[in-house]
């Protein structure tokens, strides 16, 4: 048996996410011809011995015997990985690189559209979003298990709230801010008293998430900026909340630090129409692993919800 052998695929999941890759592993050889359809038989509902009935001691040569209580061992273990595999959220395919790609299982995964269609040829969201989940124009789409388009309030959102990229369980759904997150994003949103927060659409500034979650290159956001653009002028919110640097400088359109950025207003230039209001506030993922930031996050939010009741009375 082969050290791959030995990994059960949640394992080989966890050391592909933390950047490890197991391609290096050698694979399980193909059994025998002898051994596959040992192998077969110990598949069946029924083994020629149970409708044979009980062997007689010693009719059976103990090679025969080896070999069968072999090949029953693989395919007990066979059986044990498929349903692993089959309630895992996600599972882990060989990519041309060598690296280890995330994809869900073909069973859960929306049907993609093979044709590309370029944003500005996007009439409305929902083909947006197909056109996104067919996305191939940069590497993170050999990595994703899913596109993260978006969500939320669609007709003229109040605010469109954009992070940075997606975290572990919006690549697994496909739908953005998921888990802790999204959950300390909402308790964000009541703690600051903004207004209108339930008018809210939810995206990222880049669609597809890395395996190991690495910052997204300048590259990664320029091939998504495009999508964004698309999305802001079908959107048209009202308020734009950009999440974390990259966020902010995807939509801003600057290079400075987040530091520099953070609060507002800034603004958003479309191509047509009137500039739309940023505010700039660090995102939940590293608030959860820097809680001393919360704070600064809880002014930036309040002064947008000042600056939004402001407003609103002139």
């Amino acid at each position: 048996m082969t050290p791959r052998a030995l990994l059960r695929p949640g394992q080989i999941a966890w050391l592909a996410e933390i950047g490890l890759n197991t391609h290096w592993l050698a694979t399980r050889p193909e059994p025998a011809a002898d051994e596959g359809a040992a192998a077969s038989m110990a598949r069946a509902p029924q083994t020629a011995a149970a409708v044979a009935g009980p062997a007689v001691a010693g009719s059976a040569p103990a090679a025969v015997a080896s070999t069968e209580s072999d090949a029953g061992a693989r395919a007990a273990m066979d059986a044990r990985d498929a349903a692993i595999a089959a309630i895992l959220p996600e599972s882990r395919a060989p990519s041309a690189s060598g690296l280890t790609r995330v994809r869900a299982p073909a069973g859960l995964v929306a049907p993609q559209t093979p044709a590309a269609i370029a944003p500005a040829a996007c009439p409305d969201l929902t083909v947006l979003d197909t056109a996104v989940s067919a996305c191939t124009a940069c590497a993170r789409h050999t990595q994703r298990a899913r596109a993260v388009p978006g969500m939320g309030q669609a007709d003229r959102p109040y605010y469109l709230i954009i992070g940075e990229q997606p975290g572990m369980e919006d690549d697994a759904s496909g739908l953005p801010f998921q888990g802790d997150p999204g959950r300390l994003l909402t308790a964000m949103l009541a703690a600051a008293r903004l207004p209108h927060a339930d008018s809210v659409y939810l995206a990222h500034g880049v669609k597809c998430r890395a395996v190991g979650g690495h910052e997204p290159t300048s590259q990664d956001v320029a091939a998504c900026l495009p999508w964004l653009h698309r999305q802001i002028a079908l959107l048209q919110p009202r308020w734009i909340l950009a999440l974390g640097r990259v966020a902010a400088r995807a939509v801003i359109g600057t290079d400075k630090d987040l530091d520099a950025l953070r609060g507002g207003p800034h603004q958003y230039m479309p191509d047509q129409g009137a500039p739309i209001p940023v505010w700039v506030t660090h995102q939940p993922s590293s608030l959860l692993v820097r809680s001393a930031w919360k704070a600064e996050a809880w002014r930036d939010l309040a002064g947008l919800a000042q600056a939004v009741r402001a407003a609103e009375k002139t």
